[in-house]
């Protein structure tokens, strides 16, 4: 079982967890299936306290490196994704102090993506965002779990991104969105489900046709993105 060492940097301790655990997984201290130490081991390995252990712990739990299984423990993920390896999250992830500068970067981003949809537009692409909206609005149900509703909610952006048939930019946007979940799971606030259609029904409105985005529009995009996390 790995052992870590206690923090001494100034940086935030939750993101320099995440950093020494990155370590032993690109040196070989840790591989796939391995256990790591308990909550309490890691409280003592690392001479902090139980929050910023929880915070690293969800954090990577949400990009799928760590896997919790009840009554036995915490493991590095068997079978990790393309996503969960890639090192532009990690590199992102050590730099992820502010919030708000990962939010404005979402926001351009997303502005700059239906740009290149409206500039390439067609009936036939938007049809596969709409169906995804349709097939949501069947299965959002008032009860939903967040981790539930955030994963559904990031499945229609990501319907969205693999419309821009832009390479480059599914990869940046699909690590902007691996960033972003963790942050939505740790909101301060459980956002409704009818507040995720409103704002998935507004984006498919402002797709539905070539026009450029005015910025009416893309403020109103901003105010959508900011309450998930407010």
């Amino acid at each position: 079982m790995s052992h870590f060492k206690k923090l001494s940097s100034a940086n935030k301790r939750s993101t320099e967890i995440v950093s020494q655990i990155k370590t032993h997984l690109l040196n070989g201290l840790l591989k796939p299936g391995d256990k790591l130490p308990t909550e309490e081991e890691l409280v003592e390995q690392f001479g902090v306290s139980r929050t910023p252990i929880r915070e690293a712990i969800k954090t990577l739990e949400a990009i799928g490196i760590v896997q919790i299984k009840r009554g036995e423990g915490m493991f590095i993920t068997k079978q990790p994704t393309s996503v969960s390896l890639n090192p532009l999250i990690f590199s992102l992830l050590l730099l992820n102090e502010s919030l708000d500068k990962l939010i404005e970067f979402r926001q351009h981003f997303e502005v700059m993506m239906m740009n290149v949809i409206k500039s390439n537009w067609s009936e036939e692409k938007i049809a596969k965002i709409r169906q995804v909206y349709e097939t949501q609005k069947e299965t959002l149900v008032s009860d939903i779990s967040t981790e539930k509703l955030v994963e559904i909610d990031l499945t229609f952006h990501f319907a969205i991104l693999e419309t821009t048939e832009n390479e480059y930019m599914m990869e940046i946007g699909k690590t902007i969105y691996e960033l972003y979940k963790p942050k939505m799971l740790q909101a301060k606030h459980t956002f409704d489900v009818e507040k995720t259609l409103k704002a998935h029904k507004y984006h498919l409105e402002l797709l539905s046709t070539k026009e450029p985005l005015t910025q009416k529009q893309i403020d109103e995009m901003i105010k959508y993105n900011k309450e998930w996390i407010g």
